[in-house]
């Protein structure tokens, strides 16, 4: 089969490799139709290894395709269409128990700590799968795993129906927060965008630009960065809520005597779980209250990944968004 393999640094080939052994107990293996290409695996190409502990490994985490085999145990049945979910926990801490193996301190993620998805077939635990709704495309369900992050950080918000909610940067994460948002019932979503292609593409998406002074019930930080978590607390109103979203490279100060004083919260979303939010994310896709072409700027075969899909990316963050890659194509 052809895989995209990460060989270190600046450094990732389509090359074949072998094809995955039969699943084990409780695993089963997936015939990849599509998967998208994250953020995180930009991060490991242009400044890793970050979170790879060995290389070669093969990347790709947000992913669905058609189950192929299965191990011993598993309830799903070869011909089932499924979305793959990413973080495998240990299975027997607290946080694994209550179903969020993404806050497990032993958590691996598929693509990035163990072989993953941008192949013509993967090995996964059933437990990381969840089958695909009947309306739903393969396509379409490579894009809720990244929905699914917006769905657990609306989640951890409190809920916003009936709130003025903010957004503070419009990439992948942020939109799709917004989206979401905009499907649970917000009174309106203001985004705080410096690009102005990014901003303009949030706004066709029925967005407002935020004003000067915003004063919004609840906030997401999308941006990943010091000046947009600023912003959000910026634009946080009296007994509000600011979600931090994006992970931080460096870290920061801060001084909560505002934040005592207005009675300011600041939630903190990590990633997703499967049980509450990939399945709503799933369940979104399929009922249409999310647009599955709304990132999505490009669709390449997986044999051409890196020349029309990691380099385009990197070379253009602003102009692209989503690019998903056909595992199929050309067989």
């Amino acid at each position: 089969m052809i895989a995209a393999v990460y060989h270190g640094r600046n450094q990732v080939l389509v090359e074949e490799v072998p094809d995955p052994p039969a699943p084990p107990p409780g695993w089963l293996q997936v015939d990849v139709g599509w998967c998208g290409i994250c953020g995180t695996d930009l991060d490991e190409i242009l400044h890793g290894p970050v979170l790879v502990p060995r290389t070669p490994l093969i990347l790709g985490h947000e992913a669905a395709g058609r189950v192929v085999a299965t191990g011993e145990g598993v309830a799903l049945a070869v011909g089932a269409r499924v979305g793959l979910e990413n973080s495998l926990g240990c299975g027997r801490c607290a946080r694994c128990r209550a179903g969020d193996p993404q806050l497990c301190a032993e958590l691996a993620v598929m693509g990035l700590m163990f072989d993953g998805a941008l192949a013509t077939r993967v090995n996964v635990p059933a437990s990381m799968c969840a089958p695909l709704p009947e309306r739903l495309s393969e396509e379409a369900g490579a894009l809720a795993e990244p929905l699914s992050v917006a769905v657990r950080a609306v989640r951890r918000s409190g809920g916003v129906r009936g709130r003025r909610v903010g957004v503070v940067g419009a990439g992948t994460i942020g939109l799709l927060v917004a989206a979401v948002a905009r499907a649970q019932g917000a009174a309106a979503v203001c985004v705080l965008e410096p690009n102005a292609e990014r901003l303009a593409r949030a706004v066709a998406e029925g967005c407002e630009p935020a004003s000067e002074n915003p004063e919004l019930e609840v906030v997401f930080e999308c941006a990943g960065s010091s000046p947009g978590f600023q912003a959000a607390l910026d634009a946080t109103a009296k007994q509000g809520t600011t979600v931090v979203v994006g992970i931080h490279a460096e870290p920061r100060s801060l001084d909560v005597t505002d934040l005592v004083v207005d009675e300011r919260a600041i939630v903190a979303s990590f990633s997703h779980n499967l049980k509450d939010d990939y399945r709503t994310a799933l369940d979104l896709l399929a009922a249409g209250a999310i647009d599955a072409d709304l990132l999505v700027t490009d669709r390449v075969p997986l044999a051409e990944v890196m020349e029309r899909g990691f380099e385009p990316l990197m070379r253009e963050p602003a102009r692209h968004l989503k690019v998903l890659v056909d595992c199929r194509a050309g067989r």
